[in-house]
């Protein structure tokens, strides 16, 4: 998606050099390529940052693997964790997001594209990794608390 916007974004480019017609500029950046770049891809990046971040500090961890599919991007952490890392690894992620989100909402400076960054909540449900790893770890961290 983020080739397809750049290609359709250098098109428009080259049109508005040529002609100095900004609207298809407009066009594609305000539908197509703002929300792929700032919708998508940052708040996947900002998610998977806080993932490594946490990760990095867990001494038992002893390296961070990204994997890729077609259709998705994440870290797996290599060595032990225990139940209470599990569950701050998994919060961090789409938290960081909610965090990010919340503050644009409140700032007023994008509200659609705040949600972007909101969505991120819906990675805890339990059909997503993160919300996977959340609810089988959080039984054994609240009872060793």
């Amino acid at each position: 998606m983020l080739a397809f916007a750049g290609v359709l974004l250098a098109v428009a480019l080259f049109w508005m050099a040529r002609t100095g017609d900004s609207g298809p500029v407009l066009l594609v950046w305000s539908q197509l390529a703002e929300p792929a770049v700032l919708g998508l891809a940052v708040p996947f990046a900002l998610h998977e940052s806080a993932h490594v971040f946490a990760l990095k500090r867990i001494p038992t961890v002893t390296h961070i693997v990204i994997e890729r599919t077609a259709w998705r991007t994440s870290v797996v952490p290599s060595g032990t964790m225990n139940a209470r890392h599990t569950v701050l690894v998994a919060l961090i992620g789409p938290g960081a997001c909610v965090v990010a989100g919340t503050l644009l909402w409140a700032s007023g400076l994008d509200r659609a594209l705040a949600w972007w960054y909101l969505a991120h909540a819906l990675f805890l449900l339990p059909f997503f990794g993160d919300g996977r790893a959340l609810w089988h770890s959080l039984p054994e961290a609240l009872s060793k608390s």
